[in-house]
């Protein structure tokens, strides 16, 4: 079951309806301003939830009054954020991938929050990728095949989600590694690219983040 979360960053109206068209969700989440979004697309989640202390009255009232949706509101001063809430309702619905659109853009606090709610999925096993037009986004298993067909981008880079990635082997990129101690005070997985038809990482110890990305158009 896949399970879309459209959350209240930045959301490129194009990508994301074109990216919802050809994903085809089963669940779609409304989260907090990621409503407002929604609203005005005639989008109708399955779930919404969140403090919605910034969502248009005129949004809240259209889908308050709609009883088909459950609505699940939490109050602003709480101890996890609204894009932790929507990953929480997807390990819930059993989701076999999570995808987020509106994670990116505006503050970095969010957006960092928001790369760090990746890890409630992966450790429950169930992928999640953030997503926008020049960004894919996501913590990969021990040993992950990528095929250069169907990248997004042209650049794909490698961080530590914590102090340090133990063991971590590229193959099949233009920058190879071997058995490499990634810390997260280290540079050296920035801005690699896949060489081959297929590349390879693996990696023994810690959870290995991927971002793949492209230059904003002109």
């Amino acid at each position: 079951m896949k399970t879309l979360m459209i959350s209240g960053g930045s959301l490129d109206e194009k990508f994301a309806l074109n990216f919802i068209a050809e994903m085809r969700p089963d669940y779609i989440l409304g989260i907090d301003r990621g409503l407002n979004f929604c609203y005005q697309h005639e989008i109708l989640p399955s779930y919404i939830m969140g403090d919605f202390d910034s969502i248009d009255s005129r949004v809240m009232e259209y889908y308050m009054n709609n009883p088909g949706i459950p609505v699940e509101r939490f109050q602003p001063e709480k101890d996890a954020t609204d894009t932790q809430i929507g990953i929480e309702k997807a390990i819930e619905l059993k989701s076999t991938g999570i995808w987020i659109l509106g994670a990116t853009g505006g503050r970095m606090d969010h957006f960092w929050g928001n790369v760090q709610c990746l890890a409630l999925a992966h450790q429950a096993g169930i992928p999640a990728v953030i997503v926008d037009p020049q960004n894919y986004i996501t913590l990969l298993g021990k040993e992950t095949m990528l095929e250069k067909s169907r990248q997004f981008g042209t650049y794909v880079s490698f961080f530590p989600l914590g102090d340090a990635v133990e063991g971590l082997t590229l193959e099949g990129f233009k920058y190879p590694l071997t058995d490499h101690y990634l810390k997260n005070s280290d540079g050296l997985g920035v801005s690699n690219e896949i060489a081959e038809d297929t590349a390879i990482v693996k990696y023994r110890q810690g959870m290995l983040l991927m971002m793949m990305s492209k230059d904003r158009e002109a």
